[in-house]
């Protein structure tokens, strides 16, 4: 093997492990907001009696100073969440004043960290 051959092959692994301890801390990372997220939700304080909204109630919250959302069945207030949400604002954004159960879903579905941060941000039931 030549030196130049030993020498792309060191760059490869030396490049590989580089990538692989990189992705290793910023899963970490996010795990560690998600995590800190989820506490915060729960120090939140929510209102005594949760109220019953219709869609027109959730529509009439449907940007930055006022994010609620739908999401199966429940209804949510993420405003305060926008700032703090790991895959960035413009995925809560893009459920303010709908019913952002699909993307949820699609995005979380089953996932259980994210499916108690979500919880501590509920203010009621949407109405049938």
């Amino acid at each position: 093997m030549t030196k130049i051959t030993s020498l792309i092959i060191g760059l490869v692994i030396i490049v590989g492990i580089g990538g692989l301890v990189y992705w290793q801390k910023q899963e970490a990372k996010e795990e560690q907001m998600a995590q800190q997220a989820a506490q915060d939700s729960q120090n939140q304080e929510t209102p005594a009696q949760q109220g019953t909204y219709a869609l027109a109630d959730v529509a009439a919250h449907k940007d930055r100073a006022s994010c609620w959302s739908a999401i199966n069945g429940n209804v949510y207030d993420l405003t305060s969440w926008v700032p703090k949400h790991p895959g960035g604002e413009q995925a809560i954004l893009s459920i303010c004043g709908i019913d952002g159960s699909a993307k949820f879903n699609r995005q979380h579905g089953g996932a259980q960290l994210q499916a108690q941060i979500l919880a501590g941000f509920k203010i009621g039931v949407l109405a049938q």
